[in-house]
């Protein structure tokens, strides 16, 4: 006996309706888009300093360039000048400046204009901290993260901790005294770093443009 159109064309119906409810529930169980991780460590350094690291967990995301802001509490601890370092196995220079409207936060990018090859996991850069007055924590924290893909795309960045105790090296405890807020930042000029994600992009972008016109030269 012939199933009637009506029947079929209900059926149909449904089936769709259970299919599109399937996507959304695979959409909800796949969760939220990787990110990479910047991390932060402190031990202390020769001298009673305290070193500050910066590394890079990539979660298998390819990175070429990576920005930030570091933070700190000006009441127990000073940014000693010119101690900010790239460590040299990371392969990509650090290009970083204390801006002048910003109080006690340095500013960090870490890209190279000769190359976009991804950055490998593990520390990037160092700085070392002097304690000027006693705090079990005396805080540091990130800001303004972000990073890019090789050829100049944003991704999302998180910072693991969000936020350390220089005097420890551990993550503070719930209660402790955050360092002051960072004040809205203005346009910054160009040697403050401006937005750096966008210098980084545009960096990216100049670097495969030069590359793809010496190709085009080896090829005429």
């Amino acid at each position: 006996m012939p199933i009637p159109a009506p029947a079929i064309a209900s059926h149909l119906r449904l089936s769709i309706v259970r299919l599109a409810a399937g996507g959304v529930l695979l959409l909800l169980a796949a969760g939220p888009a990787a990110a990479v991780n910047m991390t932060m460590e402190a031990t202390k350094s020769d001298g009673g300093a305290m070193r500050l690291c910066i590394g890079l967990d990539s979660t298998g995301l390819k990175v070429a360039g990576t920005q930030n802001d570091l933070i700190w509490d000006a009441k127990c601890a000073n940014l000693k000048a010119g101690s900010c370092a790239a460590i040299p196995d990371s392969k990509k220079p650090l290009h970083g400046n204390t801006p002048p409207s910003l109080q006690s936060t340095y500013r960090a990018l870490v890209f190279a204009l000769d190359n976009v090859d991804p950055i490998r996991d593990g520390m990037l850069y160092c700085c070392d901290f002097e304690m000027t007055a006693p705090d079990p924590c005396c805080e540091v924290r990130f800001d303004r993260l972000g990073a890019s893909d090789p050829v100049g795309n944003a991704l999302d960045m998180v910072g693991v901790p969000p936020k350390l105790c220089l005097a420890s090296g551990g993550e503070p405890k719930a209660g402790a005294a955050a360092p002051p807020a960072a004040p809205p930042a203005a346009a910054a000029p160009a040697s403050e770093g401006g937005s750096s994600l966008l210098w980084i992009g545009l960096a990216v972008v100049a670097v495969v443009v030069v590359a793809a016109l010496l190709m085009r030269g080896k090829k005429s």
